[in-house]
């Protein structure tokens, strides 16, 4: 299977991210969690949705809007500055991952991200987070509304920025 990201060297920063990026659109989105299930299946082997990297939340501002919380493996990654282990890392593509075996499950990542999306491994004690299936995300094939999308980094902001109300 071929990859459909690639490393995107963010010059200013000396750093190599993703070029591309998930997002969600809430107004699509159905609550079906399609893609908290095919995730968990395809990294646990489990329809259990405790293992899902992904998570969809119903809006409590607006019954019935489903949001979806994943990780955008940023720019500036909160998780990875943190970590003390340096378990947390930029893989060649700038995808950033979790490695189990430096993992101490500490939990620091998690209160470093802005949206706590490390989560703690529900029987391990390691954090896990989304790594966007080497390139090929599930979580999109399965999403059977169209509300889960792989995007370039500067598409996904301008989407983002549309979805609240603003301007990118």
């Amino acid at each position: 299977m071929e990859a459909v990201i690639a490393p995107l060297h963010v010059e200013q920063l000396n750093i190599t991210v993703t070029d591309k990026i998930l997002v969600h659109d809430p107004s699509k989105c159905t609550g079906c969690c399609q893609c908290m299930i095919a995730c968990a299946y395809k990294h646990f082997k489990t329809f259990d949705l405790e293992y899902a990297l992904l998570q969809v939340h119903e809006d409590p501002l607006q019954p019935g809007r489903f949001i979806n919380a994943h990780c955008s493996h940023c720019v500036h990654a909160m998780c990875l500055a943190a970590c003390p282990k340096e378990a947390i890392y930029r893989d060649e593509n700038g995808i950033v991952r979790i490695s189990p075996l430096k993992c101490v499950g500490c939990g620091i990542c998690s209160y470093a991200c802005p949206i706590s999306i490390p989560k703690k491994h529900p029987r391990l004690n390691i954090y896990m987070k989304c790594d966007l299936c080497d390139g090929d995300p599930v979580c999109v094939k399965m999403c059977s509304a169209e509300a889960l999308k792989l995007l370039p980094r500067e598409e996904a902001f301008k989407i983002v920025a549309e979805l609240r109300g603003g301007s990118p």
